[in-house]
């Protein structure tokens, strides 16, 4: 072997470091992935605050409020889908960096786009699929919550079209050697 291939890769340059109209892609969709964070955030206060709100109407009060239950099941798909697609931006996604700790760079450069790919492949099955679910359920309303199932469905296409922008956002940074920022720094 070679000294050259043992030589640890350099350090990649930060997308906060990045000037020009590229710097502004990853300004954009650093500010779009910490708002769907704090989205996310207030998401679980308000899952939080409708299950307490049914134990004391249900264990206190013995009159047990019945939207809380849909609300809080409503609102736990907007948090996942968001959450998730943070999660493809921050690279906090299962992967098998163990198998690729020892190939060459450029292995490790197109493992990466493939698996970016395949999830932008996922995004559009998932947001195409769950926009066909949310038109055929717009008419139809919720028992105990007086809103249309369709919103249901309506954070599985988002969260579909954020993975797809995420992924994008992940190629573009790994064909440029730079190395993405999370979202909660």
């Amino acid at each position: 072997m070679d000294a050259n291939q043992l030589a640890p890769t350099p350090p990649r340059k930060r997308t906060t470091e990045v000037e020009g109209a590229l710097g502004a892609y990853f300004r954009f969709q650093a500010r779009l992935s910490r708002i769907c964070l704090q989205i996310a955030v207030f998401g679980l206060n308000v899952i939080l605050c409708a299950v307490l709100y049914q134990i004391w109407g249900r264990y206190v009060m013995n009159n047990s409020p019945t939207w809380t239950e849909i609300l809080a099941l409503v609102v736990v798909l907007y948090v996942t889908c968001l959450a998730a697609a943070v999660g493809v931006r921050d690279g906090r996604h299962i992967g098998m960096e163990s198998i690729l700790a020892y190939a060459p760079e450029r292995v490790k450069i197109w493992a990466d786009i493939t698996v970016y790919l395949g999830m932008i492949a996922f995004g559009g099955f998932m947001a195409y699929g769950a926009a066909i679910l949310t038109d055929a359920m717009w008419d139809y309303i919720n028992p105990g919550l007086p809103i249309s199932q369709g919103w249901s469905y309506v954070p599985l296409v988002l969260g579909g079209i954020l993975i797809i922008v995420f992924a994008i956002e992940r190629i573009v940074a790994r064909l440029n050697n730079l190395e993405i920022v999370p979202s909660w720094h």
